[in-house]
C-alpha cells in the first residue's frame, strides 16, 4: 500500500463497505470512522477504524489527520427526534465532519447525496440533502457529489432484499399508483468504482450515477417476481394505502419497510436521471442470476444498523 490514507465513513456498512473493498484492491491505505456497534470486520484488521463522535470536533479532526480524501455515507434513512435521530441532526453532524475535514488538511471529499433533491423539497430527507451539498460547496474543500439513484447486489441490499421477501409471502403486492414512474437502478460494486475515480480526480463535480437500464416500477417489480420463480398479482394501490400497509408489516417485523420520502421520490421519477449512465452491471442480468437467493431471509434495518445513536453511518 502507498499513499496517504483515504477515510470512508462506514466501511462495515452498505456503500462504505463497498468503497473500502475498491481502495485496498487499488493498493491504497483505508481507515474507517464508524459507530457501528457489533458489526463484523469483513477485512480482517486491513482497515483501521476510528470512531465516529460528532459532539468532539478535536477527535475528528484527529481522525481525519493526514487523509488524501473523504468518502462520506454518513445519513439517517429515518426520521424520528424522539430516538435521537432525524435528517435534520445529520445536517448538522455533517457540517461538524467538513469542517473537520477542512482543520485536518484533508484534500478532497466524495459526498454520497441522492438523485435530484431539489424536486422534492417539500421532504426533509431530500431537503437535508441539498443543505448538505450546498454546505461542501460553499466550503474550501475540493468536491464530487454524486447522486445515485437506487441500489442494487453486494449482499446487503436491504431494500431489494425485503421486496423480494414481500413477493414471496404475499400472493398480491401492491404498486403505488400505476406505477409508470421509472428507475434505473446501479450495482454496488459500479457506484464504488465511480467514487474512488472521483477521489482520484481534482474537478469540483456534481455526478448522476445511475445503472445501464430504465425500466417503470411495474416492469421492475414484475422482473423481480420473475426471478424469484413465483407468479404474484400486482395491482396498484393509493400511496397512502401502500404506505399504511408497510407501516403495518413493519409494526409485526420491529422495522421500518418503507418510508414516505422514499414513496415520493419514487413516484416523481427521481430514481432516474437524463445523464449518461455511469453502471455497466445490468439489474435485469443479475437479478436472473441471484433471484433464487433474494428475500430468503427477511433484513431487519433498524436492528443491523442499530439506530441508537445519531452518530451511526450508513
Amino acid at each position: 500500500m502507498s499513499g496517504r490514507v483515504h477515510v470512508v465513513t462506514g466501511a462495515f456498512g452498505y456503500s462504505g463497505r463497498w468503497i473500502a473493498k475498491e481502495l485496498i484492491s487499488r493498493g491504497k491505505k483505508v481507515r474507517t470512522l464508524t459507530n457501528a456497534v457489533g458489526r463484523d470486520d469483513p477485512f480482517q484488521g486491513m482497515v483501521e477504524v476510528m470512531p465516529i463522535d460528532f459532539t468532539d470536533h478535536d477527535l475528528l479532526v484527529s481522525s481525519l489527520r493526514g487523509a488524501d480524501v473523504l468518502y462520506n455515507t454518513y445519513w439517517v434513512r429515518y426520521k424520528n427526534r424522539k430516538d435521537g435521530y432525524a435528517h435534520e441532526i445529520a445536517v448538522e453532524n455533517t457540517r461538524k465532519l467538513f469542517l473537520a475535514a477542512e482543520e485536518a488538511g484533508v484534500n478532497r471529499i466524495v459526498h454520497f447525496s441522492v438523485a435530484h433533491p431539489h424536486k422534492a423539497p417539500d421532504w426533509s430527507y431530500f431537503r437535508g440533502k441539498v443543505e448538505v451539498e450546498k454546505l461542501l460547496i460553499d466550503s474550501s474543500l475540493s468536491y464530487a457529489i454524486l447522486r445515485p439513484t437506487v441500489f442494487f447486489g453486494g449482499k446487503r441490499d436491504v431494500l431489494i432484499n425485503n421486496m423480494a421477501w414481500l413477493i414471496r409471502k404475499f400472493p398480491v403486492f401492491g404498486i403505488f399508483g400505476m406505477g409508470n414512474y421509472l428507475i434505473q437502478p446501479i450495482h454496488i460494486e459500479d457506484v464504488a468504482k465511480v467514487a474512488v475515480e472521483q477521489g482520484e480526480s481534482v474537478e469540483d463535480v456534481v455526478l448522476d450515477v445511475a445503472g445501464p437500464e430504465i425500466f417503470t416500477y411495474r416492469e421492475y417489480v414484475t422482473l423481480l417476481a420473475k426471478s424469484l420463480g413465483v407468479r404474484r398479482l400486482i395491482i396498484p394501490v393509493p400511496p397512502i394505502v401502500g404506505w399504511a400497509v408497510g407501516k403495518a408489516v413493519g409494526a409485526i417485523l420491529q422495522d421500518r419497510v418503507i418510508t414516505r420520502a422514499e414513496i415520493k421520490g419514487l413516484m416523481r421519477g427521481l430514481m432516474a436521471t437524463d445523464a449518461k449512465p455511469l453502471g455497466k452491471i445490468k439489474f435485469s442480468d443479475w437479478v436472473a442470476t441471484n433471484g433464487a437467493e433474494l428475500g430468503a431471509k427477511y433484513h431487519n434495518d433498524l436492528k443491523e444498523r442499530k439506530y441508537t445513536d445519531p452518530r451511526e453511518s450508513n
